[in-house]
C-alpha cells in the first residue's frame, strides 16, 4: 500500500491537475522508460527497474479501483482490473524469458490515448 499512498500524496500535491492528467503523465513516464529499455539504451538493472516500475503503476491503478472514492462504472473497473492483472502476468513473462516489451508499451499507449484530453477540451 506504500505505492498507493505515494500516488495519493502526489494527487494531493498536484491539485491543479485532474486524476486523468496525472495518470496520463505517470503512464507517459513509465512508457518512455520501457521504450528506452526496449531500444537497448539502458543497463540491465535500469531495464528491470523500468519494467518493475510499470508493474507498480498498474498495481496502484488496481488498488485505486477498490478505493471508496473511486466512482468509475463497475464495468470499467472490471476492464481496468483485467488489464492490470494482465500487465502483472506479462511482467513476469518478460522478466523470466526476456520477451520483448512491445505488448506492455502498446497497452500503456492505448490507455494513454483514452486519458488524453480532447483538443476541444483543452481550448475551452
Amino acid at each position: 500500500m506504500q505505492g498507493y499512498n505515494a500516488y495519493r500524496k502526489v494527487q494531493g500535491a498536484t491539485a491543479t491537475q485532474n486524476g486523468r492528467d496525472l495518470e496520463y503523465r505517470l503512464l507517459a513516464q513509465v512508457t518512455g522508460a520501457l521504450i528506452k529499455a526496449q531500444e537497448g539504451k539502458m543497463t540491465l538493472q535500469e531495464k528491470l527497474n523500468a519494467i518493475l516500475h510499470n508493474e507498480k503503476v498498474w498495481g496502484v491503478f488496481l488498488a485505486d479501483l477498490h478505493h471508496p472514492d473511486n466512482r468509475l462504472p463497475q464495468t470499467l473497473k472490471g476492464a481496468i482490473a483485467s488489464l492490470a492483472l494482465w500487465v502483472m502476468r506479462e511482467t513476469r513473462l518478460v522478466m523470466d524469458t526476456d520477451a520483448p516489451l512491445d505488448d506492455l508499451i502498446l497497452i500503456n499507449r492505448q490507455i494513454m490515448a483514452g486519458l488524453k484530453p480532447e483538443p476541444q477540451a483543452m481550448a475551452g
